[in-house]
């Protein structure tokens, strides 16, 4: 499954990507994170969510050229009881040029069973439209 969402800002592309490419600023601008910390090897932050679990991100891609940050959940790690794995999963961040403007494109791919699709739907496309509602706040809209 993957679900995207898009929006323009009102800032220049490479003033967004500055902002959006720090790995471990996210609490500043997503509202479903409430810290994030440095993990034991680089491009790994510990990641403590709104909703009280904890998770281990690491970086994917991160290429300054095209305005990419990819980050997936470190696998195997050790999850709280009631916190499902979730399986393939990977975020991708794109600030794209605009003229003056940018557009910021945020995905989630994630293997979800059918059982929890309707509500994964629900819960990550809250998260990504809650991320960009943040951006804007931040940089307004275009």
């Amino acid at each position: 499954m993957k679900i995207s969402q898009s929006i323009k800002l009102a800032a220049p592309a490479d003033t967004v990507w500055t902002y959006v490419r720090d790995f471990y600023n996210f609490e500043e601008w997503q509202p479903h994170i409430v810290s994030t910390e440095k993990g034991e090897k680089d491009g790994e932050r510990v990641v403590k969510m709104a909703r009280g679990n904890t998770v281990l991100d690491r970086i994917a891609t991160l290429d300054d050229d095209q305005r990419i940050l990819a980050y997936e959940m470190v696998p195997d790690q050790i999850l709280p009881p009631g916190v499902p794995r979730l399986e393939g999963f990977l975020a991708t961040f794109k600030v794209n040029a605009a003229g003056e403007s940018s557009q910021v494109d945020y995905s989630i791919a994630v293997e979800i069973p059918d059982a929890m699709k309707e509500m994964a739907e629900k819960g990550i496309g809250g998260d990504i439209a809650g991320a960009l509602k943040g951006l804007a706040d931040k940089f307004g809209t275009a």
